[in-house]
């Protein structure tokens, strides 16, 4: 019996990725992906027990892994407005990426009907969400922005973050935006952001 190895998992959600990106979530198959990788259907199985499991640590390793690191960038206690911009700007980035973009797209399309969207959100999105929820709650203390409901406060930012780039992220833009063009655009949604949660005079 062939012991599991990381080396090996890591191959295979790489494989998979590849697979996904390309067909889609419907149109891929188990033995797709093992053919891929070059593993036979039970070593994949052995691996991950279907192929919504396998596509959630796809999702984690391209998608949550990325965002994650955006999320770290907040710290408490530093300059509010740069630190918010240093992170809105590392988070609509990672979001513009094709491959992110192709995986949001399977999702809005498949996630209702097979549940992995709310499986994705649960085990992964949900949790660096919170955090930039806990730290707006950290700034709201300490008095640097107004008292609300952080989570609220949370989806508000990352709404206007991404508000200019719907087209882009339905995969419907022709070109992808420049890097002045993201800046700017961080730059706009934190100022309206920090007018609007403004500690009261």
């Amino acid at each position: 019996m062939r012991v599991k190895t990381e080396d090996r998992r890591q191959a295979i959600v790489a494989g998979a990725a590849k697979v996904f990106l390309e067909q889609g979530f419907d149109a891929t198959s188990m033995a797709q992906i093992a053919a891929q990788v070059g593993v036979t259907k039970p070593t994949l199985y052995g691996y991950f027990p279907s192929k919504e499991d396998l596509f959630l640590q796809v999702m984690k390793k391209v998608a949550t892994e990325l965002l994650a690191a955006s999320f770290e960038r907040l710290e408490p206690g530093k300059d509010l407005g740069q630190t918010l911009l240093n992170f809105g700007e590392h988070f609509l980035a990672n979001m513009l990426q094709p491959d992110l973009i192709t995986l949001r797209g399977i999702i809005m399309t498949e996630g209702r009907r097979s549940g992995i969207g709310a499986m994705l959100f649960d085990k992964g999105l949900a949790q660096e969400i919170a955090k930039l929820a806990a730290f707006l709650a950290t700034e709201m203390d300490a008095g640097r922005l107004r008292q609300a409901r952080p989570d609220t406060a949370a989806a508000h930012l990352l709404g206007m973050l991404e508000s200019e780039y719907q087209q882009h992220l339905l995969g419907a833009a022709s070109e992808p935006p420049t890097a002045e063009q993201v800046l700017q655009s961080v730059r706009d949604a934190v100022s309206v952001f920090l007018r609007g949660y403004a500690p009261a005079a």
